[in-house]
This record gives structure tokens, C-alpha cells and sequence, in this order.
């Protein structure tokens, strides 16, 4: 099936039921989809045609939603953007993908000027407020409302980008069919029905966003929280009467140093956890405040929500067993384990590879199964456990980072002699980006003025947490940074 056919099952289904709420007000799966074909409608009047590329870089907001589902369904490339990439992260992604149109936000005013100049596919920049381009709401208000044309599940839907070890970050292709696919396993495994209210309190552009969307396509009501608030999320869930809500476990570790006594909750009946790691003490203390109301679920950008433990398996007496689990892979799915415990995965919801980059797609999707580079264990009972990774990308809050791109950044220091960069364990982030660096003789240089030399050419996100001064880095006879040892230096 085709996002757009599923949007207009929904609006025949719930033309009156609330679709999203947001500090505006509440917009009904009806009045939702009208302005989801304005934005289709007018993409289509300033020329874009099927196929191409409309980026995304808002704030959690309504109008990203808007944009979003409407360059699905009129027939475009949706390239989620994230917004704490520096300009020229931003242009060469932007370049990579050939986007024709970049949605964005007056607040982004500063990073995206000029940005035609730097990116020879760009055509135009859209403003949600004000900005020197085309007005968002002007586009929508002149557009039609014409319902868009059907298309065909095997359809590119979105171009994630996601990171790896070789380098650059790559664009993941998932199709319609995909989506679809996620969607329709997501509403059966979490168990959501159409009288859910989901709370979001997570950036739309990632991945993850694929919760909000199978909350949205069972005909629930997604509330837009805007940015996560630790002091104040129970009384947005009980504001809001969420039903249901997602954090990474960095947001977790932050809000249950804020959970009060008095914080209840009684609506809430899911939250859903994944992203990263959850420290085993961290999530005991968790269960003990707000109940058996955590579910943690295990996916990445390649192969979205694969695997859930629900809330109520926490309920009983094995809760310290599962404590370490992602749960049982969604029967649609197939997980097994290769010779060297590597996760392996198939299903309707894997990519179609990576966008043109046909060697990182073969090296991943090996005869018919997606190699994820993660180190998995089966419990007896079918429960997955993630143990360990092949691949070395920091999995550091919600975000992947990749060890080459702050190594290089920390290498053109004009101090730095060698640099190896791992991700050390970490109570609030799951992993630490954490700097291993070896000064040329005779130079200087702080922790500081290496992460402020990162700070200008990465993402904030990106830059070390720590930076560790030493004489030497292990190496192979290869050549080959022993990562192992490092990390066997830092526990000894």
C-alpha cells in the first residue's frame, strides 16, 4: 500500500476525529489531509515532479508533519534533515541526495542563506515564518486541495540518512511498501488502538518517527509536546491524557530524577523506549517509579521497530531475566543469529538499500538478509538481547555517530598527532563520545580547545564528552587501532 492510499482510508474512516494536537488547536484527520494535499498540490505547481527530493529541517511541529506526509503522498522524496547539523553538513547532504526543495524554519534563517549557492540541485526554500524564500503558509492558502493521485507501493518513500562506519553517512531508501509494512506490524505489536492519545516529545526527523506515524495510521490522536521537558512530562501526559509516549533512554535517566509522588498518571499505559541501551539499574529504578508501563523495542534506521518487550512481560517475577531483552522479533519478521552472533534480519520493512551507493548496500543486504553489524543472543524463550556491536558507530542518546567523522575532525588540529575515538559507557547517554589522542612532540593542546575545535565543524552532538591525552594508541601488525585495548586501558 501507498502512504497517501492509507491517509485517505483514514479521512474516510475518522473525518472528525482528532489527528493531531498541537498549540494551535486540534485538526481533524479531515482538515489534516486537506492541508496535506495543499503541500502535494503546490509542490507540484513550482515544478517538482515524481521522484524528487524535498528535505525537511523544522522543529517538532505541525507544519513538518504537514510537509512531510504531503511529499510522500503526492509522489516525492522526503529527506529528513537534522536541524544540529553545521551548514556545511547540511549542504553536502543536501547535495548527496540532489534535493530539489528545502522545507525549513525561520529560526534556521542563518544556516540555510545562500544555500542555492552551495547546493547545485537546490530549486527553492520554503519558510514556515518569515524568510528570504517561499512563504509555507502563502503556498498552502494559493494551493488546491484536490485530492493527489494514487501511487504504487514500490514507490521511494524517504531517504533517512544514517551513520556508519566507512565515512560518509548514508541514505537509507525505504518505499512506501516499507512504511506501510512498519506501520501495520507497530500497530499490531504495540497493541494500539484507535482511542490512543500519543504524546510526542521527540524529534520528528529521525527514524523513530515511524511510532508517531503508526499511532497516526491506527487512527489515534498524536499531541505534538514540543521539546521534552523532564520537569514537566507527567503533567503534559496528564494534561494531555496521553495514553501512550516514547523516550530514548537519555530522556528517561533525565526524567526519573523528576518523577514526584504525586505523579500518577492513570491514563498512561505504554511507554515506549529504544534508541540506545538502557542501563540495567537505571531501568529497575524506573519500573519501581512509574510501574510495569515500559515497553523497549529494538530497530534502526535500515529496519525499523523489528523487535518489542512489552510493558506487562515486566509485570511478573522474571522482571530482573528481561531486564537486559529487546523482546521477541513481530511474527511478520525473521531475526536469527549468524555464526558470529551477528543480528541478522528479514522482513517487508528492510531497506532497499542505500541511495546510490551500491557497494555499502551489498556489503549490508547479503542474500536476502540485512547484516546489522549488532551482537545478539536468544533467550529460550525467543527473546532478543543485543551484546555487542560488529560495527563501531556510537550509539550516543537517540543519535548514531560515526568514530571517523570526529576523528578526522579532531586530526586537523594542528597539535594532534593521532586520534581514535570510541563510545565509553555512559549512565544519562548510553555511550560517551570520548577521544583517545596522541600530541605531536613538543605541541599543546587542552580537552577544551579540542572540543571547541570539533564544535566548529561538526554537529554540537558529535563533539567529544571527553578527551583522553596518552603517549600511544595500540595498533595492529595492520596497522589498526585495538580498539580493545583501549578500552581495557579505561576499566583498568
Amino acid at each position: 500500500m501507498h502512504v497517501g492510499a492509507r491517509l485517505k482510508q483514514l479521512v474516510r474512516a475518522h473525518p472528525d476525529r482528532a489527528a493531531i494536537v498541537d498549540d494551535v488547536g486540534s485538526w481533524t484527520f479531515q482538515r489534516f489531509h486537506e492541508r496535506i494535499a495543499r503541500f502535494g498540490n503546490c509542490m507540484r505547481g513550482i515544478g517538482l515532479g515524481k521522484g524528487d527530493r524535498i528535505a525537511l529541517m523544522l522543529p517538532d511541529c505541525r507544519e513538518y508533519l504537514e510537509a512531510d506526509y504531503g511529499s510522500m503522498a503526492a509522489g516525492f522524496v522526503r529527506v529528513p534533515m537534522d536541524p544540529r547539523l553545521t551548514r556545511r553538513e547540511l549542504a553536502a547532504l543536501l547535495q548527496r541526495a540532489g534535493v530539489r526543495v528545502l522545507v525549513t524554519h525561520s529560526s534556521f534563517g542563518d544556516k540555510v542563506a545562500r544555500l542555492k549557492d552551495d547546493v547545485e540541485s537546490l530549486q527553492s526554500i520554503v519558510f514556515v515564518g518569515a524568510g528570504p524564500g517561499l512563504d509555507y503558509e502563502a503556498l498552502l492558502e494559493k494551493s488546491s486541495d484536490t485530492p493527489l493521485p494514487d501511487g504504487n507501493g514500490d514507490d521511494l518513500a524517504t531517504l533517512n540518512f544514517s551513520g556508519g562506519t566507512t565515512g560518509a553517512p548514508k541514505a537509507v531508501m525505504l518505499r512506501h511498501r516499507n512504511l506501510m509494512t512498519v506501520a501495520e506490524n507497530t500497530i499490531q505489536g504495540f497493541d494500539i488502538r484507535s482511542d490512543a492519545v500519543f504524546l510526542n516529545v521527540r524529534p520528528l526527523w529521525p527514524i523513530a518517527q515511524v511510532i508517531l506515524m503508526s499511532h497516526l495510521f491506527a487512527g489515534a490522536t498524536v499531541v505534538l509536546g514540543g521539546r521534552f521537558d523532564a520537569d514537566r512530562l507527567a503533567a503534559a501526559i496528564d494534561a494531555s491524557g496521553a495514553t501512550r509516549t516514547s523516550l530514548v533512554p537519555t530522556q528517561l535517566v533525565r526524567w526519573i530524577e523528576h518523577i514526584r509522588s504525586h505523579d500518577r498518571m492513570p491514563k498512561l499505559e505504554a511507554i515506549y523506549v529504544g534508541g540506545s541501551r538502557i542501563p540495567s539499574a537505571i531501568f529497575e529504578r524506573a519500573l519501581d517509579l512509574v510501574g510495569p508501563r515500559i515497553g523497549v523495542l529494538y530497530g534502526m534506521t535500515e529496519a525499523p521497530v523489528c523487535c518489542y518487550l512489552p510493558p506487562q512481560e515486566l509485570a511478573g517475577g522474571e522482571r530482573g531475566r528481561l531486564i537486559e531483552s529487546v523482546g521477541r522479533p513481530f511474527p511478520a519478521y525473521r531475526v536469527r543469529l549468524a555464526d558470529d552472533g551477528e543480528v541478522l534480519i528479514r522482513g517487508g520493512h528492510v531497506m532497499a538499500g542505500y541511495w546510490r551507493n551500491e557497494e555499502a548496500t551489498r556489503e549490508a543486504l547479503r542474500d536476502d538478509w540485512l547484516h546489522t553489524g549488532d551482537i545478539g543472543a536468544f533467550d529460550g524463550d525467543g527473546r532478543l538481547s543485543i551484546v555487542g556491536r560488529l560495527k563501531e558507530v556510537i550509539r550516543s542518546g537517540s543519535s548514531s555517530i560515526m568514530p571517523k567523522e570526529v576523528e578526522d575532525a579532531i586530526a586537523s588540529h594542528p597539535a594532534v598527532d593521532e586520534v581514535a575515538v570510541l563510545g565509553l559507557p555512559d549512565t544519562e547517554w548510553g555511550e560517551a563520545v570520548t577521544a583517545f589522542v596522541v600530541l605531536k612532540p613538543g605541541a599543546t593542546a587542552t580537552e577544551h580547545d579540542l572540543v571547541e575545535h570539533c564544535r566548529a565543524r561538526l554537529a554540537s552532538y558529535k563533539k567529544p564528552r571527553a578527551v583522553r591525552f596518552v603517549a600511544s594508541l595500540p595498533r595492529s601488525h595492520y596497522g589498526k587501532v585495538i580498539r580493545a585495548e583501549l578500552l581495557a586501558q579505561t576499566s583498568s
